[in-house]
């Protein structure tokens, strides 16, 4: 029995953890909730009927959630949205050549001109290469910078025709819930996340981008403090067995 109650207290103490993590990131952009899922344990007994007898539960991993979130409005061209479920495709700051996705388009243009995410990684078209928006023209400065539907990164350089810069470029994958988190709402890919192609916005069901605009947490907080009272419920009971079993071992043995 102790074994049971065991694996009660462990399953319980994890699912609360990541049920406030998900809490807690309830405000962050782009985050995508994450589910503890787990298998369950038997153990075999002996003889013909070789019953099977339940020992209780076993974290197996948390999934991440991919349902699209709602947009909101920022204001600033250089945010951008997806309105479908393509991801960023983000560079290596180091220029390893590793390649990071996300579904977080808070974008700025570094010193070097460079449309990158905001810890410095490199927004990449669907051929992998950089977006430069250089602050001038032959003279003229930049007066006006946007993103289209289709992702076409075009800046205005003073009262001149607008200059197709690059066009971002978007992931699809066949199972994103099993992408590798990393933090900061950026992932990596594996063989188990299937990644289907990379494609202009609009092309492979990536969805359309849409500027002045950023996806907000797809956490929905009162499903989030439902599941968590009910994990400290379970955690509750366990303890209680767990006593009641050192309980009972401590009058027996007297």
């Amino acid at each position: 029995m102790i074994n049971t109650v065991k694996s009660a207290l462990s399953v319980s103490t994890h699912k609360i953890g990541v049920l406030s993590n998900n809490i807690a990131n309830a405000g962050t952009t782009a985050f995508k909730r994450s589910e503890a899922t787990f298998r369950d344990v038997y153990l075999t007994g002996g003889g013909m009927a070789k019953v099977a007898v339940g020992q209780g539960s076993l974290v197996h991993t948390n999934r991440s959630s991919h349902n699209p979130a709602e947009l909101e409005k920022t204001g600033m061209s250089s945010d951008v949205a997806v309105n479908g479920h393509g991801m960023f495709i983000l560079g290596s700051i180091d220029g390893d050549g590793s390649l990071r996705y996300s579904r977080n388009g808070s974008f700025q243009i570094d010193r070097n001109g460079l449309l990158t995410a905001n810890d410095g990684s490199p927004v990449l078209t669907k051929e992998l290469q950089t977006i430069t928006v250089p602050s001038e023209v032959n003279g003229s400065p930049l007066t006006e910078f946007n993103i289209s539907q289709e992702g076409d990164v075009r800046g205005t350089y003073g009262l001149k025709t607008p200059i197709d810069l690059g066009r971002i470029g978007l992931a699809s994958f066949d199972n994103p819930s099993e992408l590798n988190q990393i933090g900061d709402g950026y992932y990596v890919s594996n063989a188990e996340a299937g990644l289907y192609g990379l494609f202009d916005a609009k092309d492979g069901g990536t969805g359309t981008l849409l500027s002045g605009h950023l996806e907000v947490a797809n956490v929905d907080i009162s499903e989030e403090l439902i599941g968590l009272i009910s994990a400290q419920q379970a955690f509750s009971a366990a303890s209680k067995a767990l006593q009641a079993d050192s309980d009972m071992v401590a009058r027996f043995t007297r």
